[in-house]
């Protein structure tokens, strides 16, 4: 479970420690964030965060930077076959 508190956000039992913000994008008056944090224990994860249109912090979905290519052949594909379907 994640939970925004005044220093940061916490997964589980891990303090997540903002150290990279990638890029972000809105639709339909959200955020989409997406940025590269570390947990108290030293580990890095690449982090989607989503925001309402009021800034207000909704979900996250963390994952290990080894798989970031995979997803990005993943995300590529769905999108080239949405494209196809036009």
């Amino acid at each position: 479970m994640v939970e925004k508190q005044k220093a940061g956000f916490r997964f589980g039992k891990y303090k997540l420690t903002v150290l990279d913000n990638i890029g972000a994008c809105e639709h339909n008056g959200r955020s989409y964030c997406f940025v590269r944090v570390r947990t108290s224990d030293g580990i890095e994860y690449f982090s989607l965060r989503l925001y309402n249109r009021n800034g207000k912090f909704i979900k996250q979905f963390l994952f290990e930077p080894e798989i970031l290519k995979n997803l990005i052949e993943i995300l590529s594909y769905a999108d080239s076959k949405k494209e196809e379907g036009r």
